[in-house]
Parts: C-alpha cells; sequence; structure tokens
C-alpha cells in the first residue's frame, strides 16, 4: 500500500518539481498540496496522510517550540523538513528526516524509505501495549462524541470504569486531546473517516 504524503510548501515551483519526483515511483502518493500550516492537523487527518513534508519558514516562531504538539500532530505521523536555507539544530531535530532543494530524486526516495522503515520498526514496539478490546470500543465511542456517562451505559460499566479506561488510552497511546486520538483512530483502521464525519 502506497504511503500517503501531504506537503506543505509555498513556492509552486518547489511543489511541483517534488510532486513529480514522488509521482515517478510506486511507494509514496502525493495526496495533496497546501502552501500554509492552517488547519494543518484536520488537513492531516482528511488526507489520511503517512507523512508530512513541510517547509519549517512557514511557522512562527512560537510554533517551532515544539511542532508535534503546537499542531496537535499525530506521533505516527512522519514529519519531514523541506529546507532550502540554514535552520538551527534545535528546530531541525524535531523532524522525523530532513529534505533539502538540493537532494536528487534517488537521495530523497532513499531518505522517505528510510524513514518508513523506522517508522515500521518503531510501530512494533507500540504494539507491545495494545489497546485491549474495551479499550478500543471506548476510544470509538469517544471519537464518535458519546460523554463518559452515555459510554458507561452503552457497555454497563461505571463512569469510574470508563475515566479509567480512558487514562489507559492516554498512557498506551501518549495522546492526550481528542483530536490525536481520531488521528491514532484513523491510522490504526479503528474508525472509518466517514464514521466520524
Amino acid at each position: 500500500m502506497k504511503k500517503r504524503v501531504l506537503l506543505v510548501e509555498p513556492s509552486p515551483i518547489v511543489s511541483e518539481g517534488l510532486s513529480m519526483l514522488l509521482k515517478k515511483n510506486n511507494v509514496f502518493d502525493l495526496t495533496a498540496c497546501y502552501t500554509d500550516v492552517s488547519q494543518l492537523n484536520e488537513r492531516c487527518i482528511m488526507h489520511r496522510a503517512d507523512i508530512l513534508i513541510i517547509n519549517p519558514t512557514l511557522m512562527s516562531y512560537q510554533n517551532r517550540a515544539s511542532i508535534r504538539s503546537f499542531f496537535n500532530l499525530s506521533p505516527n505521523l512522519q514529519i519531514v523538513a523541506l529546507i532550502y536555507s540554514f535552520f538551527d539544530d534545535f528546530l531541525l531535530q524535531q523532524f522525523d528526516s530532513i529534505l533539502t532543494i538540493n537532494d536528487d530524486s534517488t537521495k530523497i526516495e532513499k531518505k522517505l524509505q528510510t524513514l518508513i522503515t523506522n517508522n515500521s520498526t518503531s510501530e512494533q514496539k507500540i504494539k507491545n501495549e495494545d489497546l485491549t478490546e474495551r479499550e478500543t470500543e471506548i476510544l470509538v465511542a469517544m471519537i464518535k462524541g458519546l460523554t463518559n456517562k452515555e459510554i458507561a451505559e452503552k457497555f454497563f460499566i461505571s463512569i469510574h470504569t470508563v475515566i479509567s479506561h480512558r487514562k489507559n488510552i492516554v498512557r498506551k497511546t501518549g495522546i492526550k486531546s481528542l483530536s490525536g486520538l481520531t488521528v491514532f483512530a484513523l491510522i490504526n483502521h479503528l474508525v472509518l473517516y466517514e464514521d466520524i464525519e
């Protein structure tokens, strides 16, 4: 299955060039290109992106402190910097990989392939503590907008038990926000995009 790539780059020339390079292989599918970072989390969810390639110049100084948490991005989403100027190491360390304007198609493909391989390895480590069947049911109910009381009534459990399950879900996934958990559920095929619209 092709990995879905979302590109955020203000330059049409750079966007078109990278788009052409990615179309030449059978591993990556460039699903959309945007010129700004507005509604970035929603766009990643909408396009079910596996990889986000973003030009760091689009982010304000405040965003750069913690890119993933500022935009509330899924921990499973691979974030790649597309750079063609100097950036400090602190900023670049927040990305899973870095593409430069001078990288040729072979180098770009190799970097993205390495990223996928490394992500598969980390996903296998995460699966050591998968959600239980009940936690998965509660996660899906949360995403569908049910309150703790409604979840308790639906599964014939106490509200205290629902809260315990929610804490376990946060601990196991490392995601605290509902939008982040929604992305997690979509990526792991626990819900369909149509189910949460």
